[in-house]
């Protein structure tokens, strides 16, 4: 990754309207960025850290050419690049609500190139917080190879949690499978031992026929 940002203007997180009234019950914002000093902005990286945000949309108004045609007679240039990247489990818990995310190209679901602005939509359904945005948001153009974007700390601590409930329910202690092997073995040894050359009866028991062992030809 290029480790300087691209130089960008990232506007004040809005409110959408409902009925033409600001409401703060929305649980929506929307933060517009545009790049009124680049020539051509190409973005590969979006880096921030989380404050609260649920749901993450990336869109983008591209410039309409011919490598980049329009796809109705409605097109505007805008086009749905993430759909409601999941940044916290639960809406309602902790995880997740801090961390710091990079969404790469390879998440991506068209190039960003070609570009005139981004619209970034947040989404927190929950009422349990009092406000929620983005910090530190930076934009990078990928160069070289592209690398695998870190996993959130909840996704680890689950993962974690999980392996570790994994282990206590189906692998055993190392100190009792080789006390239980130790006696396998011994019991083993001791059957060899008492061995007898005396042929029995396939259903035969001490001289009987057991009728449960028995069935009709």
């Amino acid at each position: 990754m290029n480790n300087k940002p691209l130089i960008c203007n990232v506007k004040t997180a809005t409110i959408p309207t409902v009925d033409g009234r600001i409401s703060t019950q929305t649980g929506c914002k929307i933060i517009d960025i545009t790049f009124p000093n680049v020539v051509n902005p190409e973005v590969g990286e979006v880096c921030f850290q989380n404050y609260y945000v649920a749901f993450f949309t990336l869109k983008a108004k591209i410039k309409l050419t011919e490598q980049t045609p329009r796809e109705g007679p409605n097109d505007h240039g805008w086009r749905m690049v993430v759909r409601r990247y999941q940044l916290m489990p639960d809406p309602h818990a902790e995880n997740g609500a801090q961390d710091c995310f990079t969404i790469t190209r390879q998440q991506f679901s068209c190039d960003l190139n070609q570009l005139i602005s981004l619209r970034l939509i947040l989404q927190q359904p929950s009422p349990l917080w009092k406000d929620f945005g983005l910090e530190d948001l930076k934009l990078f153009k990928t160069t070289g190879a592209p690398r695998a974007p870190p996993l959130p700390s909840w996704f680890m601590e689950e993962g974690k949690s999980k392996a570790g409930k994994k282990e206590l329910e189906g692998v055993p202690d190392i100190n009792s499978l080789s006390s239980n092997l130790q006696q396998l073995w011994a019991l083993a040894e001791e059957v060899a031992a008492n061995q007898t050359d005396e042929s029995l009866g396939r259903y035969e028991v001490d001289g009987c026929y057991d009728i449960n062992l028995l069935a009709y030809s």
